[in-house]
């Protein structure tokens, strides 16, 4: 079932990912929800300078998880890992700083979309890079 499935996908054009295709995604993903997550954060502005240096250190942490799935052998433990992370993360922010809604309301879905496309993008089937490589060489000689 899951052959006559895949062969859907791949004669939509949905099939298995090039590496370049998958870098592509990656980096698209990668620069947008960065730039979202900044403009997300307004709100912070009323932190002190100890409770936002606070918000950015547990920020930062969930960035490089993210970027971490898609960078690590042990992708699939990185997954849970940061998706845990991403779903306590408001609450985990409040018990670190001792108070309520530290956190602006748009950050967590933010982090939840990136993370789940971060997790659907690499976990998506790929070519195998010796196929790629052979397919985008010149054989005629």
């Amino acid at each position: 079932m899951w052959k006559k499935f895949g062969g859907v996908f791949g004669k939509t054009g949905l099939g298995k990912m090039s590496s370049d295709e998958y870098q592509a995604n990656l980096n698209g993903m990668n620069m947008f929800f960065g730039a979202v997550l900044g403009f997300v954060l307004t709100g912070t502005e009323t932190l002190n300078n100890w409770q936002f240096g606070v918000v950015l250190t547990l920020l930062s942490g969930i960035v490089i998880s993210i970027l971490f799935i898609s960078n690590s052998r042990h992708r699939v433990a990185y997954a849970i890992y940061t998706t845990v992370l991403v779903l306590s993360f408001p609450r985990m922010a409040d018990l670190v700083l001792r108070a309520n809604d530290v956190i602006p309301g748009k950050v967590q879905p933010t982090l939840i979309v990136w993370t789940a496309m971060t997790i659907l993008v690499e976990f998506w089937g790929r070519e195998n890079d010796q196929a790629a490589s052979t397919a985008g060489s010149d054989q005629s000689g």
